[in-house]
């Protein structure tokens, strides 16, 4: 499902299933928190859920892990 039209309707949380990727760069990352930052500005939530390994330790590293990954 394409993020922006989620946003766009009055869903209190949204998730992005990162189970599959590999890789994040420093420009994917700057459009979660963008979004994550717009969502919570509005009272709801942008989490990533079910990291891969290497996306996991590539929030780890840039420090947005307990900002951006849904805690189970």
């Amino acid at each position: 499902v394409e993020v922006l039209s989620v946003i766009k309707t009055p869903v209190k949380r949204l998730y992005i299933n990162l189970a599959e990727a590999n890789f994040l760069c420093s420009a994917g990352i700057r459009v979660l928190l963008q979004y994550h930052r717009q969502l919570k500005a509005q009272g709801r939530q942008l989490l990533v859920s079910r990291t891969s390994p290497e996306i996991d330790q590539i929030l780890e590293l840039t420090g947005f892990r307990d900002t951006l990954v849904e805690k189970v």
